[in-house]
């Protein structure tokens, strides 16, 4: 995940937080790695409620098999966390979540 926080240059080059930490580290004697899984990130004003729905739901998941295989997300508890945050705009929230909880389903299945 990336910072939304980004300055652009005159030349065009485009200079966001992480890329700045991650340099910053890069350029240390002896290079050190950016604190990346801690670092916390700013997010855009409107991905706010989708990112707080998301935090609040992904661990309630459907299994299947023996093995319990993540298969989907929680649908009825995402609906639940939205009505219980007064979410305005409920249809691009959930759209949002369920697209962030596949993003990272693919991605686990992808490193196993």
């Amino acid at each position: 995940m990336q910072t939304s926080a980004s300055v652009t240059l005159d030349d065009g080059t485009v200079l966001d937080k992480c890329s700045q930490c991650r340099a910053m580290h890069a350029e240390r004697k002896p290079p050190t790695e950016p604190p990346c899984d801690t670092c916390r990130v700013e997010l855009l004003e409107e991905n706010a409620d989708s990112a707080r729905i998301y935090m609040l739901c992904n661990r309630q998941v459907i299994t299947a098999g023996e093995a319990n295989e993540v298969i989907d997300l929680n649908y009825q508890t995402v609906k639940t966390m939205m009505d219980l945050y007064q979410v305005e705009k409920q249809k691009e929230c959930f759209e949002a979540v369920v697209g962030t909880f596949h993003h990272f389903l693919s991605k686990e299945r992808e490193n196993r």
